[in-house]
């Protein structure tokens, strides 16, 4: 009965379970918490990683309206020569990752290389998501 956005939140990361998976060549894909208010007048928010690994990620808030646009940091580039869309296909390699991704393998490697560093900035991104759900109360 007391259930939380932060205890769903904890339980997406926890590796002891083998819930939150970063190992043996397969991750995560990506977890997402999602708040449905009864009143149909209220809109629902879905805290959303974007990213594998929940543990060193952050759940980041979207609402979904009608009209909205895709932030361009969550969308994957297009290519105007397409090595999928040219036959033979796949000649070349063009890098999919959207900037969210890449900057989240960023922040990965900056934890594997300089864990003080790493935990500071998941003390960070930490301190973003408390804000995001801070932020979710109040809309709610």
């Amino acid at each position: 009965g007391h259930i939380t956005e932060e205890t769903l939140m904890s339980i997406l990361r926890d590796k002891a379970s083998g819930i939150c998976v970063d190992s043996a060549g397969f991750r995560t894909a990506g977890s997402m918490v999602s708040v449905l208010p009864r009143d149909p007048a209220l809109p629902c928010v879905h805290f959303l990683t974007g990213t594998p690994d929940p543990s060193r990620s952050v759940f980041k808030p979207f609402v979904f309206v009608a009209g909205i646009k895709a932030a361009p940091q969550v969308r994957s580039p297009s290519f105007p020569q397409d090595p999928a869309r040219q036959i033979p296909r796949f000649r070349s390699s063009v890098d999919r990752r959207h900037e969210l991704y890449r900057r989240h393998q960023a922040a990965l490697e900056l934890m594997e290389r300089d864990p003080e560093r790493g935990r500071r900035l998941l003390g960070a991104l930490q301190e973003l998501e408390r804000q995001g759900l801070q932020g979710m109360r109040e809309l709610l």
